[in-house]
Order: structure tokens, then sequence, then C-alpha cells
């Protein structure tokens, strides 16, 4: 998928808007005065999916339950496949820096695990 239209094509009924593009809980950062949250060099316009993507089912149950109490959208699970298969391939790429920092492929190894009993990205696109 290289544009927006090819998306808008493949998921015309979700809509995009400001997401922050690279939310782990990691850069949620939990403080006596609230949440603090980091690392905003991703923020773009995109799918809500992108910002849940790897938090798994009970993140999804508890974002639709949101979603739900406050009339939004629910997630859309063709786009969460989507995105997580496009995060699996960043992952994937992670691979080239373990020669550099051999801590990464302990890091890694959960995520290539899940990888590997994942559909191909050409099915999720199929429907």
């Amino acid at each position: 998928m290289r544009s927006r239209a090819e998306f808008e094509a493949a998921f015309p009924d979700v809509e995009l808007q400001p997401i922050h593009g690279d939310s782990p809980a990691a850069n949620i950062v939990r403080t006596i005065g609230g949440a603090l949250y980091s690392d905003f060099e991703l923020v773009n316009l995109g799918p809500v999916e992108w910002d849940m993507a790897f938090l798994g089912a009970i993140g999804g149950d508890a974002y639709n339950t949101a979603a739900r109490r406050c009339g939004g959208r629910e997630l859309d699970e063709r786009v969460l496949r989507f995105v997580d298969a496009v995060g699996m391939c960043r992952t994937v790429a992670c691979l080239a820096l373990v020669p550099r920092l051999p801590i990464l492929a302990e890091a890694l190894r959960p995520a290539l695990d899940r990888w590997q009993t994942m559909p191909p990205v050409g099915d999720i696109l199929r429907g």
C-alpha cells in the first residue's frame, strides 16, 4: 500500500485522523501528575488502528468499550490486522541492527514468534 488513495480504496469505511504513530505502552509514562506521552516524530494522519497495533485483545476491547460509550467507531479488524502486519515488517527490519545492538535479538523474539503465526498480508487485503 503506497498511498492514501490505495488505503481509502481498500478500507472505504475507515476515516483517517491525527494519530500518535508510535504508541507502544513504553511511550506512555505514568506519573503522579497523570500520563505523559512521548516520542512524537511519527505523528501523522492515519487510522486509529495504527495506534492500537500490538496492544492485543485486551487493548482492543478497552478501546471498543470507550468508543461505544463516546459514540465513536469501533476498531475495524481488517485494518487492525493490516497495521499489525506493517508493524511486523518494521520489527523484522530491526533484525539488521542486531549485530550492532545484540540485546535487540532478545527483545525482538516474542514479536518474531508471533509473526510466524500471522496470515500473509495479501490475505488480509483480500478480506
